[in-house]
Parts: C-alpha cells; sequence; structure tokens
C-alpha cells in the first residue's frame, strides 16, 4: 500500500488514518503504524513528491473476558489466539481495565481465544472470531465464574486452624460458588433471616482460608468455632465484604478472642429450667437465663470464677467454678432456696387491740431429725416471707399473751406448707371469730327473753339478744364472738355457764327452765310459806327470807299463793303471784 505525493500534508494525514486507523481505535493493522511529517515546504517527503509507503499485516481482532452476570469484567486476565483446530498460540495479550482485550495483525481466517487466569474460575474460556475482510468481534463474552477471597485467623499472634467460616448472601445463589463446602455446619444457629447460607471454608495450618470462587456480589462471613465440647468467640464476628472483579483479601484479620461457656439453672436437680434468672459472674458479668432456663457467657478465659443467680422470691447459692475450654458446660445451677411469704389478717380490734402488731412467725421442719426452726417477723400490715430450702413444714404466728387475753386468735393455729420446685406465696392466717349457739327449754311458752353474753375476762365486753317463742323452746345465736371464757347468766336452770371459745364455732349449747323466778324485796327477815292455787291446793314449801332482795325459782307454771308467817303485820294475809 503506497500513499502518493498530491502536495497536502493534510491528505497525507488523512490517508494515513483511512488505511493505518488512529492508534486508539486500532482498525486495521499496518507497518509501520506511523510516519513522522515535517513538513517544511523544502525537504519533506510530500514536497519531495516522494511516496509514503505501509505494508498492510492484518486486522484487529475484538473481545471482553466479564465478570458473571456483570457488563464488566477484571484486568490482568491472560487472552492466547491460535488457529481453530491448531495447538500454538498466535498471539497472548492481557485484559484492561473493564476486562476489553483486542489482537492486532489478525489475518484473514478462523482463530480460537482462549482466556486464563492463575487462581480465577472462568465459566466461558474459550470463543470463536471469524476474520475476512475487515475488523472483528469475537463471538461471545469470556465469563469469569468468580473470583477467590481469602483471609487469615490468629489466637495471641499464633495462626488458628480449624475454624470455619460461613458465608451468606441475599442476592448470590450457592449454585453459582465454586470450590465451597456447601454442607451446614453443626451447632451453628443463624440470627439473621435477610441473608441465606451459601458455604462455608475452613481455615488452614497456617490460619489461612480461601472462598476459590466467588461472583462478584456482596457477603458476609460469620466465623464459627467448635471444639469438641466447646465453642470459641471470634472477632469480628461478622463482616461484610463486596466482590467486585478482582481477588480480594479480607481485612480485617479474624482473632479468637475466648470461648463461651453455656450453663442452666434449674428448680430442682432434675427439675425445669428457671426463666429471666440473672447470673453474675465475679460481680460483674450479667447475663439472663432465657425460657427453658439455659444462658451463655462469651469471650471466656480460662480461671476460676464466682457465679451467683438471682430471680425475685428465688435464692440461690454462690458457686465457686473452673473454667476452662474442655470444661465448657458448667454444671447446673440449682435453686437452693423458695420464699414462703404469708399475711396475718385481723379484722376485729377490742379496746385494748387498736392496731396491728408485729408478730413472731416461725417455720419448724416437720422431719423430726432435722429439727430445722426459722423466725422472722411480720410487717406493719401483717405480712412475713422465710426463704426455705425443699421439704415440709409448719407455721405459726406467736400472739402475746396480752392480746390473747383481749381476745385474739388466729385460724388455723399452726399452717402446714410443703416446699418443692416453686415459691409458696398463699400462707394465710385470719382472725378467728366464733358464733355461739344454743336452745333454751321453757316449762311453758317461752314468750319474750333476752340472752347474755358476758366474757369472763373482759368485764366490759357483753352482749344480748331478745328471742321470742310462743312453744317451750326458743333459739338463739351470737355471731363475731372473739376467744375467750364466756359466761352465761340464767336465773333457771344454772345461775351461770361458762365456756371457752378457741378454734370452733359452739353449737347446740342447751339451757333448760327448771323455775320460774320470783323475786322479792323485804325490809324485814321473814318466813314465806307457798301453795300452788287450784281445785287442791299444793303445799309448795316454807321459805326463809333475809332483809332485802331474795331470788328463788318455782319448778311449776300457774298461780302460787304466799303466806307470810312473822310477828310482823303486813298489808295483806297473803299475796299471789301468776308466774
Amino acid at each position: 500500500m503506497s500513499v502518493r505525493n498530491h502536495g497536502y500534508f493534510s491528505y497525507c494525514k488523512a490517508l494515513h488514518e483511512i488505511y493505518c486507523g488512529s492508534e486508539e481505535s486500532s482498525s486495521l493493522s499496518a507497518e509501520p503504524t506511523s510516519v513522522p511529517l515535517h513538513v517544511d515546504g523544502v525537504t519533506d517527503i510530500c514536497t519531495k513528491g516522494e511516496d509514503v509507503n505501509f505494508v498492510f499485516t492484518g486486522f484487529s481482532v475484538n473481545g471482553k473476558v466479564l465478570s458473571r452476570n456483570q457488563n464488566l469484567g477484571p484486568a490482568g486476565v491472560q487472552v492466547a489466539m491460535r488457529r481453530a483446530g491448531s495447538v500454538g498460540n498466535l498471539q497472548t495479550t492481557m485484559t484492561q481495565t473493564g476486562g476489553k482485550f483486542f489482537f492486532n495483525k489478525v489475518l484473514p481466517g478462523d482463530y480460537e481465544i482462549i482466556a486464563s487466569h492463575p487462581t480465577w474460575t472462568l465459566k466461558e474460556a474459550v470463543t470463536m472470531v471469524h476474520v475476512k475482510n475487515s475488523n472483528a468481534q469475537t463471538a461471545s463474552p469470556l465469563l469469569v465464574a468468580g473470583y477467590d477471597v481469602s483471609g487469615s485467623v490468629r489466637s495471641d499472634g499464633e495462626p488458628m486452624k480449624g475454624v470455619m467460616f460461613l458465608l451468606f448472601s441475599s442476592s448470590i445463589s450457592r449454585e453459582d460458588i465454586l470450590g465451597c463446602n456447601l454442607s451446614p455446619v453443626d451447632g451453628f444457629q443463624g440470627k439473621d433471616e435477610s441473608v441465606s447460607y451459601l458455604c462455608h471454608a475452613t481455615s488452614k495450618e497456617d490460619g489461612s482460608f480461601t472462598f476459590l470462587s466467588l461472583p462478584s456480589g456482596d457477603y458476609s462471613v460469620i466465623p464459627f468455632y467448635r471444639g469438641e465440647r466447646i465453642t470459641f468467640d471470634v472477632a469480628p464476628s461478622r463482616l461484610d465484604f463486596t466482590v467486585e472483579h478482582d481477588s480480594l483479601k479480607l481485612e480485617p484479620l479474624f482473632h479468637v478472642m475466648g470461648f463461651s461457656v453455656t450453663g442452666r439453672v434449674l428448680n430442682g436437680p432434675d427439675g425445669e429450667g428457671v426463666a429471666d434468672a440473672v447470673v453474675t459472674l465475679n460481680n460483674q458479668i450479667k447475663v439472663m437465663t432465657n425460657g427453658d432456663g439455659s444462658f451463655r457467657l462469651e469471650n471466656m478465659t480460662a480461671g476460676t470464677y464466682s457465679i451467683d443467680a438471682q430471680k425475685e422470691h428465688i435464692f440461690f447459692d454462690t458457686l465457686t467454678v473452673k473454667i476452662a475450654p474442655n470444661t465448657p458446660q458448667l454444671a447446673d445451677i440449682v435453686v437452693a432456696r423458695f420464699s414462703v411469704c404469708g399475711d396475718i389478717s385481723i379484722t376485729h380490734f377490742t379496746e385494748s387491740i387498736k392496731t396491728m402488731s408485729k408478730y413472731k412467725v416461725t417455720l419448724t421442719s416437720q422431719d423430726k431429725e432435722r429439727a430445722s426452726v426459722l423466725t422472722t417477723e411480720s410487717d406493719t400490715h401483717g405480712a412475713f416471707c422465710f426463704q426455705a430450702r425443699r421439704g415440709s413444714y409448719y407455721i405459726k404466728v406467736f400472739i402475746p399473751e396480752a392480746e390473747v387475753k383481749a381476745g385474739l386468735a388466729l385460724k388455723p393455729s399452726v399452717f402446714p406448707v410443703t416446699v418443692t420446685d416453686k415459691p409458696v406465696m398463699d400462707v394465710s392466717f385470719s382472725q378467728f371469730m366464733a358464733s355461739v349457739s344454743g336452745k333454751v327449754s321453757c316449762l311453758d311458752s317461752c314468750g319474750d327473753l333476752s340472752v347474755t353474753l358476758q366474757s369472763v375476762t373482759r368485764q366490759r365486753e357483753k352482749r344480748s339478744v331478745q328471742v321470742s317463742s310462743k312453744s317451750e323452746g326458743v333459739t338463739f345465736m351470737f355471731e363475731d364472738v372473739l376467744p375467750g371464757n364466756i359466761k352465761e347468766d340464767w336465773c333457771w336452770k344454772n345461775k351461770s355457764l361458762e365456756f371457752e371459745v378457741k378454734e370452733d364455732d359452739l353449737v347446740g349449747i342447751e339451757f333448760r327452765q327448771t323455775g320460774y323466778m320470783l323475786r322479792c324485796s323485804l325490809s324485814h327477815g321473814i318466813t314465806l310459806e307457798f301453795y300452788q292455787d287450784g281445785n287442791a291446793p299444793e303445799h309448795v314449801g316454807v321459805y326463809n327470807l333475809t332483809k332485802g332482795v331474795n331470788r328463788f325459782c318455782l319448778s311449776k307454771p300457774g298461780v302460787y299463793k304466799v303466806t307470810p308467817r312473822s310477828c310482823h303485820r303486813f298489808e295483806h294475809a297473803y299475796y299471789t303471784y301468776d308466774t
């Protein structure tokens, strides 16, 4: 190919671009690729009329190496050209930024284009191109399936073998991952549901780990290190990264910080888990138990620790434990004591008892061999609590003697309780108020009666009820009677009946009339002779009465004739008395 002189520099330059192309576009190939021109109008080639000669050497072939599912690709992929069916490479080149490549000086014919890389995995590594009479484009782009991503893990500066790194993504499918263990990891429990588990890699002797081929996209990696009986803590606990069009070295390095220890809080030696209990390590680290009573202490180092647990109405003994990687499971923390709580209710106060006192309360083991006694004091509202170990107990409230005499008593006198696997909160003592009931049997129609209840020890405590009956019997009842010795006054069978109210109602008290009371008020001593009036008067008896008021009973109803026998004269020779 030659370009003859027409005397114009611009024409020479234009012909050069037509036949040889600009260096940037690389259209077809010629030698030389450029001719320097210095036009001075005297000695330059164009002025002398000489030819500018270019020798045609071939066309250009263009193509791309792309990242899978991307519009761009990596630099640094080696691309070779060979004639179809042959072995030897004619040319080799490297991809530029974005994945572009081109070959020059390609003569017409069919060619294979082969891409390769020492570490990256190619999905489409071979394509074809047909060069005829112009520049050519490869039949299809070459594809990189993924890029290697590596990292490293250390513990106190030393490499750690056997740490697993779990890969997650929300946009990449696990079918696109190559050279990675797809099996699930036993013992790992993921918490982020927005990403899906893809696969995992494991660190080697030198602490390094590699995901051999990851497509371009966004990922998260989570370290997981479990020994035979222990799970170690690795920081960072999660690392997010993006794969673009190149290998990636994960930063920062991963470090094994310590190990995790798990335990349980139980309500008994073989009992159920205690939820929401606070477990404290060395009075500093605090964790709360889960619904099943389990808990987890992270970033632990070997040593001796004191462990406490706390929850309302549940009490634990402080434990001293040795924690080491070979003992990651702590012994069960078992509840030592439970609250036993109750209240004392007093609703009726006497004149001497105006407010609630603080009462001594004891909890005594029913097991005679243990014979343990705990003592506490109720507050001003009557509430009390014990801390009791498992077992059966009696609870008793002690009332001061002065209040007992004032009529205060509690029911029950002793409260039995059994502590098993939970607090006992329903112990209750209430003020005992009795009901006293009975019957009055009359010789004739009872009519209107007044029954009086009088405390022997509390003289001012006196109540009366009015009863009435036309028959020979009538019932009575007193409600809310304070305990104590009670006296009933009648002038019938007995002048008084005395009984004691303790813890139960009194029923069936019966008072039987033996006669009718006659009251005589005399100014002088006298003898009275009684006859019961009727068809045949019946002599009742002779009674010697003293000065003042005299009372005695007549055994039968009816009309009596009372005749005074005395040296004194009376207004009447005799008197009548109708029962």
